[in-house]
């Protein structure tokens, strides 16, 4: 090679000031991810009592095993939207941001030349991400913008608990009393379960001489799958009405039609019917004012204090707080399921679900990045089993949790037990909130101890519902790039979303009188000239329906 061709390469290298750190990436898959101690800048949100991301354990058990070190740029979590704003707007960009964007807001920063296209990287330097998108169906579709391009890491949570949050829980001791007593077993009617509830008003549950201190039905006013509004659970044996708070009250049809059912005859029977409910002491007014902690400081007792029969909650340990250190505590096996209660008029029951995959997007490369191939790496590197247990499950192997001899959820001879001292989920891992990609799988997420009463509860509760459900076919990706549509969708959601709920409370609480064709049709009417045939029209934009 002559001394000219030598000089016209290392010009060429100079040029290319990324080759260098592109020949010090190790192999997809490998540890460490570079030959040589590398760097990267990310900015994450912190959420309260998460741990200084710079000290925190997941954080020196991540740089051990990829070689990165991380430039943390740390926020709080309670100004993160604004922050974001204020960091984009400067110019001054880290190599990664951790921050949930909308699919416009993906394509509207791809083409402000904020942050970089990700296919060619995930070809070539995605190894965990791939059989993601293997284990997951249709996450790498979802992902994938209009244009063809994938711009954000996907988040994908195998949740069995969240699915169908419309759920209602009962006492197990008072259940079977109730059983015992009537010879009626769990009830699957409106009518069954008026019985039984009217049977724990008169009874005097807890035995302590006072039959008016229990409390029948109970719950929380929070929408989506975190809240416990019984309302909803009890409507869907009349209409169809997800709770879910991104698109409350609204579904797709299976032909492709975006609907609502909240100005149906069924939806009036169904608040004619919790009205009842109400009237004979049975549905308290409280469930549309307290929170959640104000519930579960009802439910969270000893077992010869418990005050509250029924209660609403999308799984277990929304619904009580464990007490491990209390002698006879309420534990969450203490509270089961109510059927699924059947349609009055199919005679079956098909409560609102989405798919148990939750796919979003979070988390981008941005073009101030000079070495996207190991951040590709850094990211991809989520989506191994290590980093899920680290940051969704159970922490880390041999001192956090053991495989133990006896059956998982999922039906495997093994199962992961998680030891006491565990600290895997606590402040010290990142835990998926503002930072992480939090996916988790199926196989991780049911490897846990089917006898650990923690999840057997809420397993049984989605085994449950889940074979009771039906699609509210609602993807959780919305590419819509048209401003406006998106401005007036959520506008108008919002406006109408608040209105519906309003209207909802006050027909159940009496406050307008359900029975009155003029107070229904006022109700009916205002949605109208609110604009709700407007809004199912922009929301097929919206959908792309």
């Amino acid at each position: 090679m002559t001394r000219k061709v030598i000089i016209l390469l290392l010009a060429l290298m100079l040029c290319l000031p990324n080759m260098s750190v592109l020949a010090a990436v190790t192999e997809p898959g490998t540890f460490p991810f570079t030959v040589e101690p590398a760097e990267l800048t990310i900015w994450a949100g912190n959420f309260a009592g998460q741990q200084d991301y710079d000290v925190a354990a997941m954080t020196k058990w991540y740089e051990k095993q990829t070689g990165v070190h991380i430039n943390w740029i740390q926020v709080s979590s309670s100004e993160i939207a604004t922050l974001f704003n204020t960091s984009i707007a400067s110019g001054d960009w880290p190599d990664i941001y951790m921050y949930p964007l909308s699919g416009a807001e993906y394509m509207q920063y791809a083409e402000d030349g904020v942050l970089i296209p990700l296919n060619d990287l995930i070809d070539q330097y995605g190894y965990y991400i791939k059989q993601a998108f293997e284990d997951v169906p249709g996450m790498k579709e979802a992902i994938t913008a209009p244009d063809g391009n994938i711009y954000g890491m996907p988040l994908s949570r195998y949740a069995y608990a969240h699915p169908v949050p419309n759920k209602l829980w009962v006492y197990k001791e008072w259940l079977d009393a109730y059983t015992a007593a009537t010879g009626n077993g769990n009830p699957e009617t409106p009518e069954a379960l008026k019985e039984m509830l009217i049977y724990f008003r008169d009874n005097d549950m807890n035995a302590n001489g006072d039959a008016s201190d229990e409390i029948i039905m109970t719950g929380n006013y929070n929408w989506g799958h975190e809240g416990g509004n019984p309302v909803y659970y009890l409507l869907n044996a009349f209409c169809f009405v997800p709770s879910n708070k991104e698109y409350q009250g609204f579904y797709i049809t299976d032909d492709g039609r975006f609907t609502t059912d909240v100005t149906s005859d069924a939806y009036r029977d169904g608040l004619r019917y919790i009205h009842d409910l109400y009237n004979e002491g049975l549905f308290g007014e409280e469930i549309f004012v307290q929170d959640l902690n104000t519930m579960r400081s009802l439910t969270t007792t000893t077992k010869d204090s418990v005050i509250v029969a029924t209660a609403g909650a999308p799984y277990s340990l929304r619904l009580i707080t464990a007490q491990p250190s209390v002698e006879n505590a309420v534990t969450f096996s203490d509270y089961v399921p109510v059927n699924p209660l059947r349609n009055v008029a199919t005679g079956t029951a098909a409560y609102p679900t989405q798919p148990t995959d939750r796919v979003s997007m979070r988390n981008f490369i941005t073009t101030a990045c000079d070495t996207p191939e190991l951040a590709m790496r850094w990211l991809d590197y989520f989506y191994s089993d290590d980093v899920q247990n680290w940051m969704t499950n159970f922490g880390l192997e041999g001192e956090d949790w053991d495989w133990v001899d006896s059956p998982s959820l999922g039906g495997d001879a093994k199962s992961v037990r998680v030891r006491e001292d565990a600290r895997g989920l606590n402040g010290g891992a990142w835990n998926g909130n503002w930072c992480g990609v939090w996916y988790q799988s199926r196989e991780l997420m049911l490897a846990g101890e089917a006898a650990t009463a923690t999840t057997s509860s809420s397993w049984t509760a989605h085994d449950l519902y889940y074979a009771n459900s039906k699609d509210t076919n609602i993807p959780f990706i919305v590419w819509c790039n048209d401003i406006d549509v998106v401005t007036e969708y959520a506008e108008m959601h919002t406006l109408l979303r608040g209105y519906i709920e309003t209207a909802m409370s006050e027909f159940v609480l009496g406050i307008r009188d359900i029975d009155s064709d003029a107070a229904w049709n006022a109700y009916v009417a205002e949605l109208e000239r609110m604009g709700l045939e407007d809004f199912l029209e922009i929301a097929a934009i919206y959908y792309g329906l």
